[in-house]
């Protein structure tokens, strides 16, 4: 898993038999490729984390980091601690209450059991998601979420799954991370004072991101960066939460991701960014597929915080 154990992990994960082995009883393709493991998890860079001074000026807002953003990609949720931070808000965790000590530790939004047609599994992490951030929201809070499949997941399927008064209200305040920032700047409250200039940026457009039809939020905010040219890419990385992973489908998504690398190749681009982290592995491996050099790939919250100059110190990794 996460934590020390992840350079091991990785490398069994890297092994061509175990991947193979993986498929026979996973169902798992082998060609597809998995996300690493975080050598340090995101609730451990949390703990550690040192909020600076502005934090909680403008308020506080609730981040569900997803499973995926604490073990395999942190680099996105400690953007978004930054950013956020950047603009006044103190960050917290879901089961966390401004001045009180945890009450729980979230789990995974669902969508993989929703998906696998498991609902039993599905309702649980619902119920037990739904019971840590109701009072949150409550007291006032937005939850924001990294993960457009996560996001639309909560703000969907959540209410329809467990059909309570507290569901409907988690949903309800229930943000796209970058939408969220688009609403700061609605309100002249999101700061545009960037130092850094992104250049030619190609911006996939992630299907469950148009499914919640809010527009291209990490759109509008990249394209107040200055001498930053944003263009959209709008073809499916044929993903689809897990479908896209599966042996049986891979084939037939791989047809869909090709014509996305190629998209974002015809841009060229200095940056590519997406919301959705599994596209970000996408674009990669069809690149080096292709035999072309990748460019690197990262969420939106990270390219802003690269504008802002806040990585500098730690330096980017992007999220493949």
């Amino acid at each position: 898993g996460s934590g020390p154990g992840a350079p091991m992990a990785n490398l069994i994960n890297a092994n061509r038999l175990v991947r193979k082995a993986q498929e026979k009883i996973a169902g798992i393709s082998s060609e597809f490729p998995l996300p690493p493991m975080a050598k340090e998890t995101f609730p451990s860079w949390y703990r550690e984390h040192s909020k600076v001074e502005r934090a909680g000026e403008a308020g506080d807002v609730v981040l569900f980091a997803t499973c995926y953003g604490d073990y395999n990609a942190p680099n996105v949720p400690i953007a978004a601690v930054k950013v956020l931070e950047h603009n006044g808000y103190r960050v917290l965790l879901p089961g966390v209450m401004p001045g009180e000590g945890s009450y729980g530790s979230p789990t995974c939004c669902g969508m993989p059991n929703l998906d696998g047609g498991d609902i039993d599994a599905f309702v649980k992490k619902v119920e037990h998601n739904v019971a840590l951030l109701y009072p949150q929201v409550r007291a006032g809070l937005r939850i924001v979420v990294p993960s457009p499949t996560c996001g639309y997941t909560m703000k969907t399927e959540w209410p329809e799954a467990v059909k309570s008064a507290e569901a409907l209200a988690v949903a309800g305040a229930t943000m796209d991370l970058m939408e969220f920032l688009v609403d700061l700047g609605r309100k002249k409250q999101l700061d545009l004072e960037f130092k850094n200039s992104l250049g030619t940026v190609a911006y996939h457009v992630a299907c469950h991101l148009k499914a919640q039809k809010i527009g291209f939020p990490g759109q509008r905010v990249l394209s107040k960066v200055k001498d930053t040219d944003v263009r959209l890419v709008e073809q499916c990385s044929a993903v689809d939460g897990t479908w896209g992973m599966k042996a049986a489908h891979y084939a037939t998504g791989k047809k869909y991701a090709q014509k996305l690398a190629r998209g974002v190749n015809d841009v060229e681009p200095d940056l590519v960014v997406t919301d959705c982290t599994l596209s970000a592995l996408r674009i990669d491996h069809e690149a080096r597929e292709e035999g072309r050099t990748p460019v690197r790939v990262v969420h939106p919250i990270e390219a802003v915080a690269e504008a802002y100059g806040l990585l500098e110190a730690e330096g980017t990794r992007g999220i493949v």
